[in-house]
């Protein structure tokens, strides 16, 4: 056998040998019903102790890869003594996967820095970490989807908005998924997503607080939940601070197209005094549509977003926003997918983070 051993590495030593032998097996290099080395032998072949051995061993036992017989030795499963055997074969990867929408991650902050939590934490507990796209081919047929069809990961983290009918073609084969900033009510599967209704109440009751009695929404797709939850905390927020709601000043569109949503806004008969936007990156490019009609921003029109992305801040006037827990998203996410794949039959939660409105100058009380 090769010896893949790394002592330096963060991965522990245990989980190293038992990856070494699922390996083995997975190749057909050890068949079923075929004897492992000892404890001994792995011992003096990778210099490492009967403990980490006995660790490695007692896992895949555990997991039906491996079975005991006193007295004999450690052999590979037959599908007598697990049927499952090769199911449970652990990858130690896990997948990232994110709708085109979303992608490059690099240049979506928000999602940058979810993913380096997940990075982060999945290192941290000896996970790889596969990198997904979903396109739309993936979208509509899920039976490409290799990184399920072949086995190649334990878990999946689908992170953002992505139909909900693929989501729920996943479900049905049987894998321990994880939403991160999406989440579908009902649908039985973990999530972990912002407070939006607390953030939303936090920035509409600080605009009311300035003075402005009309407040106007820019949203995106309501079926991503996050934004439903930041619609339905902005019209319970307007209640709760005595405003009144009128559905022309909620403007919907694309994601990316803040601009022309703002565009809307203008064809009204009379502008709001603020308006709050479902994220930052349609704050940002509603902006720049107030200062191309000739307005300004705070003085004319204030500004909200959700979010606190890095660009909120460098921006002139600086976004007014509420922060959300990105990296602390991802890592949340990972902690929860791994404790799924340990145990299938947990029942499914959605893990709640806190906001914190962040104050800046895109805001002015009114005269």
């Amino acid at each position: 056998m090769k010896n893949a051993i790394e002592k330096g590495s963060s991965v522990p030593l245990y989980k190293q040998l038992k990856k070494m032998i699922e390996n083995q097996i997975k190749s057909g290099e050890k068949k079923p019903g075929e004897m492992i080395s000892s404890e001994k032998e792995f011992c003096a072949l990778h210099g490492i102790s009967q403990i980490t051995v006995r660790k490695a061993i007692f896992e895949l036992v555990n997991e039906s890869v491996l079975y005991r017989i006193p007295g004999k030795g450690t052999f590979v499963a037959h599908e007598e003594h697990g049927t499952k055997a090769s199911s449970k074969l652990k990858t130690d990867n896990v997948g990232f996967v994110i709708s085109r929408e979303h992608d490059p991650i690099f240049s979506n902050t928000f999602y940058s820095y979810i993913f380096s939590g997940v990075e982060e934490e999945s290192g941290a507990h000896g996970y790889n970490l596969i990198y997904q796209v979903l396109d739309e081919k993936l979208m509509f047929d899920p039976s490409a989807f290799k990184l399920i069809a072949d086995r190649k990961v334990d878990g999946l983290l689908l992170v953002g908005e992505m139909s909900h009918s693929f989501i729920s073609n996943l479900k049905a084969k049987d894998i321990p998924v994880v939403l991160v900033d999406h989440f579908i009510e009902g649908s039985g599967l973990d999530s972990v997503v912002t407070d939006n209704l607390k953030g939303t109440n936090e920035m509409i009751k600080y605009l009311a607080d300035l003075g402005h009695k009309q407040i106007g929404f820019l949203g995106s797709s309501l079926e991503h939940g996050s934004f439903m939850e930041r619609f339905e905390g902005y019209k319970a927020a307007l209640k709760k601070n005595h405003l009144e709601y009128s559905e022309d000043y909620v403007q919907t569109g694309l994601l990316w197209n803040g601009y022309g949503v703002m565009e809307k806004m203008f064809k009204l008969p009379k502008l709001p005094t603020a308006v709050f936007a479902c994220n930052d990156l349609m704050a940002i490019r509603a902006m720049t549509a107030i200062h191309d009609k000739g307005l300004n921003v705070p003085d004319d029109i204030s500004i909200a977003g959700f979010d606190d992305i890095d660009t909120g801040s460098q921006i002139n006037p600086p976004l007014t926003t509420v922060r959300v827990q990105k990296e602390e998203m991802g890592k949340v996410g990972v902690r929860r997918l791994i404790q799924r794949i340990k145990n299938r039959e947990k029942r499914a939660e959605k893990i709640i983070l806190a906001t914190e409105l962040v104050v800046r100058k895109s805001c002015k009380a009114v005269k």
